[in-house]
């Protein structure tokens, strides 16, 4: 009986104990794509986008429109160039396995162990078998080229480089609306002060 309920249970699509949603939750940490992007190199990104080399935390907190953008671009690069990695990594076949890959392992290496080790009936047996080669099925659509992880990880870039394309765009009219106020003043020094002339950024 009790191999008969774990091959009913291997057609379940996802995990649904909080223990198992937590385990998968923990994908996207291993494989970086959609982690929170390390502060430090956050950090790095802003100093090249503001071409201030000195540049400390306290910056970055600043409460103006120029400095909000250009940190929000920092975030999409260190986004995206973690999406690539993580896809490149993939793709190379040097990627660590995910969570769900190493639970197909373990319960392969279970069921195999129960095959060796237990008495069962030949209808067991059987059930244990077929469940063992549905294991090896899923673990090959996870980790194949094209398969389940693979698209997953082609989706996060995807998602990375369409918000890196917004931060930059808004970055850019940023740096147009900073253009126009300096020139602006350049005309007129009468402006310097009246902050209700000023362009605003969009």
């Amino acid at each position: 009986m009790t191999i008969r309920n774990r091959a009913n249970a291997a057609k379940s699509t996802g995990p649904r104990s909080d223990a198992g949603k937590a385990v998968v939750a923990q994908n996207a940490r291993r494989h970086g794509a959609t982690a929170q992007p390390d502060p430090e190199r956050v950090a790095a990104w802003a100093r090249i986008i503001l071409d201030t080399p000195d540049l400390g935390p306290i910056d970055l907190l600043a409460d103006d429109a120029h400095t909000r953008f250009a940190l929000a671009l920092a975030v999409a690069e260190a986004r995206l160039a973690e999406a690539t990695r993580a896809l490149n990594d993939f793709e190379a076949g040097t990627a660590p396995p995910s969570a769900e890959e190493e639970s197909i392992e373990e319960q392969i290496t279970e069921f195999r162990a129960m095959l060796a080790e237990m008495p069962m009936t030949a209808r067991d047996r059987r059930t244990a078998m077929s469940l063992i080669r549905t294991l090896h099925k899923a673990r090959i659509r996870e980790t194949r080229p094209g398969g389940h992880r693979h698209r997953l990880l082609k989706r996060y870039w995807r998602e990375a480089r369409a918000q890196y394309k917004r931060a930059f765009q808004d970055w850019l009219a940023s740096l147009q609306a900073q253009v126009l106020s300096r020139s602006a003043q350049a005309k007129n020094p009468n402006l310097r002060n009246k902050a209700s002339l000023l362009p605003k950024v969009v």
